[in-house]
């Protein structure tokens, strides 16, 4: 019995050794899922307005935890947000040719509250080309406290539908562009500049192709060649809310790439 008790006594330090480990366990589990569903409620929107001198926008992160947070940036850089055309050409970054002060930065959110950045695209009416550009903004800390960073929680993204700011609808490779219809019967007609007398044009909202298809001129480029053509778009399948945009483009012989894109809002539906 004496050895017994003997060898229950020696037990006894390694039985709390292990009874301490496993709650510290548990309470580190506990602080992780809590930190992570602080982090979970952090909640980046992005706004767009569109005005005479440019777009302004307003990137904002609402915290919706019971738990205040500070985000930690290694600079003063602490978003971006790019703007690229439905080829994939980027007209703006915010962040480019910027200079930034390489000194540690904080932001306090607290519960239920937001914080917002700004930012400019200045664009003169000349300069602004119709079409549907994708817009992607992201906060970049480098630090999210309480909490384990999530980046991919801190990313935005959104569809710009711009007006062009002048009325004459050409650019190197079309021109005379005119169009009727409505409710996805359209009629166009124009014309167009391009290599071996091929171009594709395409409609889309900025979320949906509803339309791909190709033309073909009766004379390639150095000459202008007349053309017209015919859409059809099914009623059921007409965005709710959004604009209906043609897209002229031709694909380049060197790389394949969409050249030389004229886009051509057709009817905004609301």
């Amino acid at each position: 019995m004496k050895q017994i008790m003997k060898r229950f006594f020696a037990f006894l330090p390694l039985l709390f050794l292990v009874f301490n480990l496993s709650a510290c366990s548990k309470q580190d589990e506990k602080k992780e899922d809590e930190d992570q569903q602080v982090s979970s409620q952090l909640s980046p929107i992005l706004s767009m307005q569109q005005n005479n001198d440019g777009i302004d926008f307003l990137l904002a992160l609402e915290n919706k935890s019971n738990h205040s947070v500070t985000l930690s940036f290694n600079s003063s850089k602490m978003f971006d947000i790019s703007v690229k055309d439905s080829a994939g050409k980027e007209h703006f970054r915010h962040s480019k040719e910027k200079n930034y002060n390489q000194e540690a930065v904080k932001v306090e959110i607290r519960p239920g509250a937001s914080h917002i950045w700004k930012a400019k695209w200045k664009l003169s009416p000349s300069e602004r080309k119709a079409g549907i550009y994708k817009v992607d903004a992201e906060l970049t800390p480098n630090e999210i406290s309480p909490g384990s960073l999530k980046t991919e929680k801190l990313k935005v993204n959104d569809r710009l539908t711009l007006q062009s700011g002048t009325s004459d609808l050409k650019n190197h490779s079309f021109r005379n562009i005119h169009f009727t219809g409505s409710d996805g019967k359209y009629k166009v007609s124009g014309e167009a500049r391009v290599f071996e007398a091929s171009f594709a044009y395409s409609v889309t909202d900025g979320h949906e192709i509803f339309v791909e298809s190709h033309e073909q001129t009766a004379e390639g480029a150095p000459a202008w060649a007349p053309f017209s053509f015919d859409i059809t778009i099914a009623s059921e399948d007409l965005p709710i809310n959004g604009t209906l945009m043609l897209e002229l483009f031709y694909f380049s012989p060197k790389d394949g790439e969409k050249t030389d894109l004229l886009a051509v809002p057709l009817q905004t539906f609301r």
